[in-house]
């Protein structure tokens, strides 16, 4: 009948609705293929802003701080990384820094010129080094740089090494 054509014909545009939908999502992390390429595409993003000043709240491409550096390195291909150094580190998962690979993120507790403490995120780039937006800390000039994980001021602040791509 006219009315039973009627109803399945709504159920169809329904259901094409529904996965047009489903199909036009943002896509998650989990769909960036976990290869060494996308490792070394999102540590090669990072390396480009070498030299380029250290500006709080920034994500480049003139200037940018810690959290932004690494941000703006995995937004570059695709990945999702939050912008918050506090769910950077509480995103992914955990491993020991032997196990670190390019794009895996180093986290820091370092004392800040209040006298209280601050979370600073470096990005690892090859065995014993990691990039950084630094604002100054461990003896070293504000901006984007390589930095040795061996160094004492470092080692002793490490609090956590996470992966983020699988």
């Amino acid at each position: 009948t006219a009315r039973a054509l009627s109803a399945t014909l709504l159920i169809l545009i329904g259901a094409a609705a529904l996965i047009m939908v489903g199909c036009s999502s943002t896509p998650s992390k989990n769909e960036i293929p976990p290869t060494t390429d996308t490792r070394a595409a999102v540590a090669d993003a990072a390396i480009q802003a070498l030299g380029r000043p250290y500006r709080a709240g920034a994500a480049g491409p003139q200037a940018y701080d810690d959290s932004g550096l690494v941000y703006a390195a995995y937004q570059s291909v695709g990945a999702a990384l939050p912008r918050d150094i506090q769910a950077q580190l509480d995103t992914g998962k955990p491993i020991e820094l032997a196990e670190a690979e390019p794009a895996d993120l180093l986290f820091f507790r370092v004392e800040d010129s209040q006298g209280g403490d601050r979370l600073l995120v470096g990005m690892y780039t090859q065995a014993g080094e990691m990039l950084m937006a630094n604002p100054g800390f461990g003896g070293s000039n504000s901006g984007v740089a390589l930095f040795d994980t061996d160094d004492d001021f470092w080692a002793q602040r490490l609090v956590g090494v996470v992966r983020q791509l699988p």
